[in-house]
């Protein structure tokens, strides 16, 4: 009695609802492991865990669901028997094959997993390829946004920026990814090296009710979510080179931020095109500019 009274009048809400068991997967002597939840959405289907995962035969991975392991749903809401619902947030859970490299912004080859600057340009290619329909589909819908939003790097002044997060769980270093969608959706990934021609992906969809405000409710939902992703564990299996390399220390301490500086010159005409050095040169003297103006404003100030 005691505890429904606390559920009732402002104990713990369906967000924060204890891990369950940990739930293992079998990708041909690899092992994914995580736990989560048990409190789903009665309104979504749900199929059954995929246990074992024959990842040695490519040719399974032509169709594009061989490799989807779990998906499930939560409702989200404010804490106590009364609380306001905010939304859902969806979970799934893959293996992805690396994509063909078609894009060719650095080089033409295939891609290589378990070099850190392809493996930021094959994920980039693998989100294009699963969204840039979707940006087209929505073009028209609402002119004022863009949706599916994916930004590879940003350039402030002559900083090269990575968009990718670094996220490191159970001393792996997975790499973080976040695509934003219409009506204040956000999807959010998490991606590792498998095998040299595969990766795990653990991504999560939010989705706020029209009448929420986006951050509250990522604040509450992310109480669910981070315990799944603090809870994940990936244990190679011995033959596999892939386990040495995301666990060096190489691996864990070099940050997608050092990997974009080390290779600036490399990857600034690809992504932000042939002028880039006639432009940052000519934003280069017009700071010099307004700052000889300022220094000379200051001047005359400290005359009068």
């Amino acid at each position: 009695m005691a505890s429904f009274l606390s559920n009732l009048f402002g104990g713990s809400g369906s967000s924060d609802a204890p891990l369950g068991a940990t739930r293992t997967v079998d990708l041909s002597g690899n092992k994914f492991s995580f736990a989560m939840p048990e409190d789903f959405s009665k309104d979504m289907p749900a199929e059954n865990l995929v246990l074992h995962l024959d990842i040695y035969d490519l040719k399974k991975f032509d169709n594009p669901e061989y490799g989807n392991l779990i998906r499930r749903w939560w409702d989200v809401k404010e804490p106590g028997f009364f609380g306001k619902n905010l939304g859902i947030v969806m979970m799934d859970i893959s293996v992805q094959r690396v994509p063909e490299n078609t894009r060719k912004e650095i080089h033409s080859n295939e891609y290589v997993i378990d070099n850190r600057l392809d493996f930021l340009f094959l994920l980039d290619e693998s989100l294009h390829q699963r969204y840039d329909a979707l940006v087209e589909q929505t073009k028209g819908a609402d002119p004022e946004f863009r949706y599916y939003i994916m930004d590879f790097a940003t350039l402030m002044g002559d900083t090269l920026n990575s968009a990718y997060r670094d996220k490191v769980i159970d001393g792996k270093k997975w790499t973080a990814y976040s695509v934003g969608g219409p009506h204040s959706q956000m999807i959010v990934g998490y991606v590792l090296p498998l095998v040299k021609k595969l990766y795990i992906e653990v991504t999560f969809t939010y989705s706020p009710n029209h009448n929420v405000l986006p951050r509250y409710f990522f604040n509450t939902a992310y109480v669910k979510t981070n315990l799944i992703e603090n809870s994940i564990r990936v244990e190679y299996e011995k033959a596999n080179c892939l386990s040495a390399i995301v666990s060096s220390r190489a691996w864990l301490n070099t940050t997608n931020a050092q990997v974009m500086k080390s290779n600036k010159n490399e990857l600034l005409v690809p992504l932000f095109g042939p002028d880039i050095y006639e432009r940052l040169a000519l934003q280069d003297q017009q700071v010099a500019e307004l700052t000889k103006a300022l220094a000379k404003l200051d001047d005359e100030a400290e005359k009068e």
